[in-house]
């Protein structure tokens, strides 16, 4: 029974491996006998060893082994070497040079070539023998071939510079003709590099044959070893070490802007850089100040040199840079800007400059003449008094500074800088000598000085600004018994807060929006210096207003009696002229006219005298009440028609009182609008009804 068995199972098998051959053929060009008889190969795969070549392609084209997937045990597979790389897969040197194939591509040679970069060595010397690159005929990059550096020259292929002395190899053979083995060619102590960078003869010890060699010349001395003057200067090199201790590699020894030989023709010093010690250079004083460069103070204004171009900026060659008549160095005593011409503008720095005891004492020969007053108040009236009888008001400029202000963006660069040159602030000097004329920042100035000169101190300037106005005015005040009272270009002084009425109700109104007080004293030098400011509000400035009252009307009334009897001493008050002066008072408040009531019975002959003004409120104050009564009110009993009916009497009876008045202002203002970017001015008025008190004056005379 097993037998049986035996026999059957083989049969399966010779009938199943039957089957399989006649319906299987693996299509590698080998027959399924000759895959299993002859090469072992697998009949069922095409490629037994799975090397990308067919079994039948490596027996009969190849002549591979089809059990191999690298035949010649070289590192890369029968298909790599015959598809891609073309190399022999029977050997493992394809080239013969001594690399095996995978080494070749190891080393990024050609595996087809002995020498892959033809340089004449082979790749497995480069490799293995001169470490050389094998894929660059030049490893180095120096411009020989790596043959020639080793076969002709004898130097390093794996270094540019065999020697070390910055030429490459190349350079060396073929440009200069040096040893690129000796970084010396000459053994002059110089190397080949430095010789070529100096343009120096590496094969002689001195170039030029100056006496110098190049070593000295290099290295010692700094000098051109091909030129007996180095630096050009017009000294030698010789005479520069010798004679005049200078640099001869340098032209400018100090470095001052001067060459050597142009010092020497000057007289300066080629080793300092400042001869005169002023601290600007010489050069600097030669060649771009136009200074003395063997003077420190050129302009003899007493500051030097360097400090004016260093320090302040001044002009070194003028003793007064800004051409405001105050020297250099008197401005910086002052603490003001000696390249600013301080009559540009109405500021702290123009009060500094314009009060200073160099313009004060100019004005002495006049303020001399006040020094007879001893009160203050009598010194600084009799100082505005000369000034309105002497200086007049300069309408002209005073319409430039209009055209400066509202017309600016359409003036020309050329219009601009003459108009600023007209309207500049005068010096009080000039004010009061010369032009004898100004506006209201000329006057301020002149008045300051003035009344500082003559021992009234402090003052204080003013600057002031009105509501809705681009233009501003300028004044000056000063301070009794407390009090502050401005002087503004003309008689009488003003009370500070009746200032804000004397331009709202005056004939150009204008409404005060504020005034900065800049209060000024001398200091121990005699030199002005701003001791307080400070700013009023036109509010503020309004609240101070001095107010008539009936003790006031009694006080100018007792002086106005006393001035009268000093001009016409015959005359005695009589008081049977009362009740008509009452009368009479009574009707001029009332109608504006005198009454028509007659003298009393004991009289012959009279007659009422009379005047009104609406101004004087603004000028009275208890303080000045003598001086406002003198000016304002005695010169009418002078006045001929006046003077001529009161010589036909001697008696008098005098009243004063005040009618208050209702009176619409009219203030003209200024709005800007834009047109085109530019500013266009138009004109408005506002209308304000305000009280004033009219003060009137009745005096019966009768004889």
């Amino acid at each position: 029974m097993q037998k049986k068995t035996t026999l059957l199972i083989v049969g399966v098998v010779v009938i199943l491996l039957t089957v399989m051959i006649i319906q299987k053929d693996d299509h590698d060009l080998l027959s399924f006998k000759e895959e299993l008889t002859t090469y072992k190969t697998d009949p069922f795969n095409p490629d037994t060893d799975g090397d990308g070549l067919l079994d039948g392609e490596e027996v009969k084209i190849y002549k591979t082994d089809p059990l191999n997937v690298d035949t010649d045990r070289d590192g890369l597979t029968d298909a790599e070497e015959l598809k891609i790389h073309h190399t022999n897969p029977l050997g493992q040197d394809t080239d013969g040079d001594g690399l095996t194939d995978r080494e070749e591509l190891q080393f990024s040679t050609n595996p087809l070539s002995k020498d892959s970069d033809n340089d004449g060595l082979s790749d497995f010397d480069e490799i293995t023998t001169y470490s050389t690159d094998p894929t660059t005929p030049d490893t180095d990059g120096d411009g020989l071939t790596d043959e020639e550096e080793i076969k002709v020259y004898f130097t390093k292929p794996a270094e540019q510079d065999t020697d070390g002395d910055g030429l490459t190899d190349m350079e060396e053979v073929r440009k200069y003709d040096t040893d690129p083995l000796d970084l010396d060619t000459d053994k002059d102590g110089v190397n080949d590099l430095q010789e070529i960078t100096k343009n120096t003869d590496p094969h002689k010890v001195d170039t030029d044959n100056d006496g110098l060699t190049d070593k000295e010349e290099i290295f010692d001395f700094g000098t051109n070893p091909l030129s007996n003057d180095t630096d050009g200067d017009a000294l030698s090199d010789l005479e520069e070490l010798t004679i005049y201790n200078t640099d001869p590699s340098l032209p400018d020894t100090d470095g001052d802007g001067l060459v050597d030989s142009k010092e020497l023709s000057l007289k300066t010093d080629p080793i300092s850089m400042d001869s005169d010690k002023d601290g600007l250079t010489d050069g600097e004083e030669v060649l771009t100040y136009g200074t003395d460069p063997l003077k420190p103070d050129s302009d003899d204004d007493g500051l030097i040199d360097g400090e004016e171009v260093v320090n302040y900026k001044t002009n070194p060659l003028r003793a007064d840079t800004d051409g405001d008549y105050l020297s250099d160095s008197y401005e910086i005593q002052l603490g003001t800007d000696p390249t600013y011409d301080w009559r540009n503008r109405y500021d702290e720095e123009a009060f500094r400059a314009g009060l200073s005891k160099y313009f004060r004492e100019k004005l002495r020969s006049i303020t001399i003449r006040f020094e007879k007053y001893d009160a203050p108040i009598d010194r600084a009236w009799a100082i505005l008094k000369w000034i309105n009888n002497t200086i007049q008001y300069d309408y002209t400029k005073s319409g430039y500074v209009d055209t400066i202000i509202y017309n600016w963006s359409k003036l020309t660069y050329a219009q601009r800088e003459r108009y600023i040159n007209l309207t500049r602030i005068y010096s009080p000097t000039d004010t009061a000598y010369y032009y004898k004329r100004g506006i209201c920042t000329d006057y301020a100035i002149l008045t300051a000085a003035m009344l500082l000169d003559s021992g009234i101190s402090p003052v204080y300037l003013l600057d002031i600004n009105y509501e809705n106005s681009e233009i501003g005015h300028a004044a000056v005040a000063i301070e009794v018994e407390g009090e502050l009272f401005i002087l503004d270009q003309r008689l009488p002084m003003i009370p500070v807060g009746n200032y804000y009425w004397y331009w709202l109700v005056g004939n150009k109104p204008k409404m005060i929006s504020n005034i900065t007080f800049y209060e000024i004293k001398l200091d121990k030098n005699g030199e002005p210096e701003i001791t307080n400011k400070w700013m009023w509000d036109g509010s503020e400035i309004k609240e101070k207003a001095y107010i008539l009252s009936e003790k006031d009307l009694e006080t100018i009334t007792e002086i106005t009696k006393q001035e009268f009897l000093k001009l016409y001493q015959g005359y005695q008050e009589d008081s049977r002229l009362e009740p008509l002066a009452e009368q009479d008072m009574r009707s001029l408040k009332s109608t504006g006219e005198p009454s028509d009531a007659y003298l009393p019975s004991d009289f012959t002959t009279g007659w009422l005298l009379w005047l009104h003004d609406e101004s004087f409120w603004l000028y009275y104050h208890p303080i000045t009440a003598q001086k406002v009564v003198e000016y304002w009110i005695v010169p009418i009993f002078r006045n001929e028609d006046w003077a001529e009916k009161i010589q036909q009497c001697h008696r008098f009876y005098l009243l004063v009182d005040y009618l208050e008045l209702t009176k619409t202002i009219t203030i003209p203002t200024t709005i800007f609008t834009t047109s085109d970017g530019l500013p266009i001015p138009l004109s408005l008025t506002i209308n304000m009804d305000i009280a004033i008190p009219k003060v009137i004056l009745a005096i019966e005379i009768a004889s």
